[in-house]
């Protein structure tokens, strides 16, 4: 009896044209220049069921590293994530979106949109946080650039 492996979700599939390092350099709201600079990187898990996410930012002096493991539920339909940082101990619930151009990224109060270009080598977009004004730090815009 020979066993085959179960093909993923397609809906994961959908983040494909992130795969690869990316560049990340952007400012807070209340900075007229970049204070905020990191790294990202997108591949599948072995058998394409869930994606990675690891990073490193730099957010005006104090550096964070990240992985996040990105999933796809059939029953709710959505991506959600868990994030695990160097900030924390704790494992933060995350959501994810993508259609192809539009990039959301959300949890912990805030959500990223991102707008991919048309070669799909740039990710412009920012944070804002999901209630009340952004305050200092709370809100910042970024593009990342493909490296490969």
């Amino acid at each position: 009896m020979t066993q085959t492996q179960p093909a993923p979700e397609p809906p994961i599939r959908r983040f494909q044209p992130l795969i690869g390092k990316w560049l990340l350099r952007g400012r807070t709201l209340d900075s007229a220049e970049d204070n905020i600079f990191g790294w990202n990187s997108f591949e599948w898990l072995p058998g394409g069921h869930f994606l990675k996410s690891e990073g490193e930012i730099n957010f005006k002096g104090f550096v964070m590293q990240s992985v996040e493991i990105i999933a796809y539920d059939a029953g709710s339909q959505t991506f959600p994530a868990s994030v695990y940082s160097s900030m924390s101990d704790e494992v933060f619930p995350y959501a994810w979106d993508f259609d192809g151009t539009t990039l959301t990224h959300a949890g912990s109060g805030a959500r990223y949109t991102g707008t991919l270009s048309p070669d799909g080598d740039t990710l412009t977009g920012g944070w804002r946080p999901d209630a009340g004004p952004a305050t200092e730090g709370s809100a910042y815009d970024a593009i990342m650039t493909r490296v490969k």
